[in-house]
């Protein structure tokens, strides 16, 4: 058993939540649905003339770039939509430096067949509101994952809207002439956001209405898109799940049972604090069994995405009706997205 289990740090709360997410995004085609609808966004941005420019590179900022799969990703969709163009110069940015290694090995191995002109990743915490070390520039397309979710302050709600509100000011520096962001976090109304409202705070878990009225209040346009997913857990038996209710019965199986341990870490994701202060509280077995109650026939949990598209204050005059268009077209093709995504990943499982 490796050091990270013999510490039980999903118990213990010392939680490594790089390792938590890798292993969400080994149990949701959320990934892959975010490079599909990115793709069908960018064909409905190119046909009205935004983003994408004939023989010129496409600039992507990745903001939170984790582990750089989804990096691959959309590269892999822009070289789709836009064959005319001289491929991607990427620049991606994350905390944590294991993830900045992860990105820059990956996009290079893959860096002639992606038609990648530019890798850039480096170390910065988008978190803290400062100025990006990325330069402004015209028709950027920057993409902002899952950061928002660690937005919480535990001084007060005051404090986690400035958190926001400095994270867009850092955003906004860097979108040039038509420039774009796409945020993506869990709407107001999916299970998971509820799950975790009722045993963390996070700016996630509460009403998305949050970026849109800090972007109004700086006169910022945000334009959004509902997006569904799936997050599908191991099929436990009861007396496994029984486990999870109760520290004391599965820390010594603790890494000794690949599902149970993925189960573990699955709930540590949903709920973004340790199972141990969970169970401190009270609140542990009540949480499982809210969650379990969530869950369909297949132990799969159904989870709406909330995808806001946050536009340059220097515009073209068309930009803003074009985008919203564009959304419409994207919203007609979520059916043919979801079936898309869900096929590329049972085939992955495979």
């Amino acid at each position: 058993m490796g050091e990270i289990d013999r510490k039980n740090p999903i118990i213990d709360g010392d939680i490594d939540y790089g390792r938590v997410f890798v292993t969400f995004t080994q149990h949701t085609e959320q990934k892959i649905t975010h490079g599909l609808l990115l793709e069908s966004l960018l064909r409905a941005l190119k046909e009205r003339g935004n983003v994408l420019k004939d023989r010129e590179p496409t600039t992507l900022v990745d903001l939170g770039c984790g582990e750089g799969h989804t990096a691959y990703e959309m590269i892999d969709a822009i070289n789709r939509v836009h064959p005319q163009g001289r491929g991607v110069n990427y620049y991606g940015l994350d905390s944590d430096e294991r993830f900045v290694r992860s990105t820059q090995r990956l996009l290079e191995r893959f860096q002639d067949e992606q038609r990648l002109q530019l890798i850039n990743v480096q170390r910065a915490d988008v978190l803290k509101g400062e100025p990006l070390p990325i330069a402004s520039t015209d028709d950027v397309l920057a993409t902002m994952g899952h950061v928002l979710y660690y937005a919480h302050s535990r001084e007060g709600g005051d404090q986690t809207r400035k958190n926001v509100a400095a994270i867009i000011d850092s955003i906004t520096g860097l979108l040039g002439r038509d420039g774009l962001c796409l945020l993506v976090h869990s709407a107001a109304s999916c299970p998971l956001a509820t799950l975790r409202a009722s045993v963390a705070d996070s700016i996630e878990a509460k009403p998305t209405s949050i970026v849109a009225d800090v972007a109004e209040e700086k006169h910022l346009i945000v334009m959004s898109l509902a997006v569904p997913f799936r997050l599908r857990f191991p099929s436990l038996s009861s007396r496994l799940w029984d486990k999870t209710r109760d520290l004391d019965r599965y820390r010594a199986e603790l890494g000794s049972d690949k599902q149970l341990t993925t189960t573990l870490e699955l709930l540590t994701f949903v709920a973004q604090r340790g199972l141990k202060s969970l169970a401190d509280a009270g609140k542990l077995e009540v949480f499982v069994e809210a969650l379990r109650a969530q869950l369909d026939e297949n132990a799969v949990l159904h989870g709406l995405s909330e995808y806001q598209l946050l536009l340059s204050p220097i515009q073209s005059p068309e930009l803003e009706a074009s985008i919203g268009a564009a959304l419409e077209q994207v919203g007609q093709s979520l059916d043919r997205i979801g079936r898309e995504a869900r096929q590329t990943f049972d085939r992955r499982a495979l």
